[in-house]
């Protein structure tokens, strides 16, 4: 009885054993299937790599394959590729001018700009008429550009050019020095520091016969004139600078604002340039602000040149045949230059570079008022720099208490940055 016990007990316990075996193996078959099974599927899925569209980040689609929003207004393309139909004005742009602007930046992200040595001038245009009166849009415009240099990075560079004709008093530009402006400060190298350039400026009716004679040959119009109004006479002078900065071997200036003195740079100004070669324009019909590569610059002034026109015996700026001459191959971006200075908009994380201040303004900030005294004894209280009309108030009071030495050593302690290798 005994015995029989015993080999019922090992023979329940070998049959436990090769029930495990058994079930080991299985298992090991199962798994090795679904291994077999998980290869395949990987290997289908790396083949189809190949073959499925592939999809890009936002930032790496060309302005051509970028459906169009609300603030980027694309008017044509530069692939030659595409198929859809695409209005051409009778006065083609070649007909203009040549050869046309190609964008050769147009997938460089803001994060690789901010790698790299960049330098940007802004140019202003100061009127040699009514000095003192434009002086004081050019001080809190200069406090402004203080602000924004304060938030730019190590490796760029901003300069403040102005434009002065050979009637410009000598009182003014006296002033203008005290603040560290001078036409010796014309930038060499890359590498210096920001600056304020005075840059002297000739009048066209004061130009030789044979000077006159070269812009006659090159644009009819001037044939017709003797002297150039204000407004020409400013996109001339333009014009006559940017041509000199195209004929320099080195490029100084990346991109260039050209803009006027009633107007405020924003500390987001410090950290952006326009991407996909995008041309920033202020508000019509005036256009007074332009904001792109410097080739882009000098390409919209040339055309300008070429589309002035004669109204009544005098000459004009047609802004608007000029844009849609040039909207096949420049991006042109509105809503992010001459934004009001009363304006509730907020410019913090923002594309917002730049206000300007309306002369029918009323409200905060109106220049109406700030020249009536109205705002003053309010240079402390606690301004929001991130809401535009706060911001434009802060910088023309600060402007208004601080002397021309304080100005001075603020710009100074500013630009001192380190330079870059």
């Amino acid at each position: 009885m005994r015995k029989r016990k015993e080999k019922r007990t090992l023979f329940s316990i070998t049959h436990f054993t090769c029930c495990i075996f058994f079930t080991m193996v299985r298992f090991k078959a199962i798994s090795s299937l679904l291994f077999f099974a998980a290869a395949i599927l990987v290997c289908f899925v790396f083949i189809l790599h190949f073959y499925a569209p592939s999809y890009q980040h936002p930032d790496t689609i060309r302005p051509d394959q970028r459906i169009p929003d609300l603030q980027f207004i694309p008017k044509g393309s530069i692939n030659e590729q595409l198929t859809t139909t695409v209005f051409i004005p009778a006065k083609s742009v070649q007909e203009i001018t040549a050869p046309t602007i190609q964008c050769h930046e147009n997938l460089v992200t803001i994060e690789q700009y901010r790698s790299r040595a960049v330098v940007r001038g802004v140019i202003v245009r100061f009127p040699s008429s009514r000095s003192d009166y434009y002086f004081v849009q050019f001080r809190w415009f200069y406090r402004s550009w203080i602000e924004s240099e304060m938030y730019t990075l190590d490796r760029w560079r901003t300069d403040l050019i102005i434009l002065v004709d050979n009637e410009f008093p000598n009182k003014t530009r006296l002033l203008l020095e005290h603040l560290n402006c001078h036409a010796e400060n014309q930038r060499k190298s890359r590498r210096q520091i920001s600056r304020c350039i005075i840059v002297d400026h000739r009048l066209f009716s004061e130009r030789s016969q044979s000077e006159r004679q070269s812009y006659i040959d090159k644009y009819k119009t001037f044939d017709r004139i003797n002297e150039l109004d204000e407004n020409v006479d400013r996109l001339f002078a333009i014009y006559d600078y940017t041509s000199q900065l195209n004929n320099t071997q080195i490029v100084m200036y990346d991109f260039l604002m050209v803009t006027t003195m009633n107007t405020f740079l924003t500390i987001q100004f410090g950290k952006y340039v326009p991407l996909k070669c995008a041309f920033l324009i202020g508000a019509p019909p005036d256009y007074t602000t332009w904001y792109s590569k410097t080739d882009q610059i000098i390409q919209f002034v040339h055309t300008l040149l070429f589309t002035l026109k004669e109204v009544n015996g005098s000459i004009s700026i047609d802004f608007s045949l000029t844009i849609k001459n040039l909207e096949q191959i420049l991006l042109f971006t509105h809503q992010q230059v001459d934004i009001s200075c009363d304006s509730k908009l907020t410019t913090y994380r923002t594309y917002i570079y730049h206000l300007k201040c309306y002369a029918h303004s009323t409200s905060l900030f109106s220049e109406k008022l700030f020249r009536q005294n109205a705002y003053d004894g309010f240079d402390k209280e606690p301004f929001n720099i991130y809401i535009a009309r706060e911001y434009a108030t802060l910088m023309a009071l600060q402007s208004k208490v601080m002397s021309l030495d304080v100005l001075h050593s603020l710009a100074v302690n500013v630009t001192r940055r380190e330079v870059f290798t």
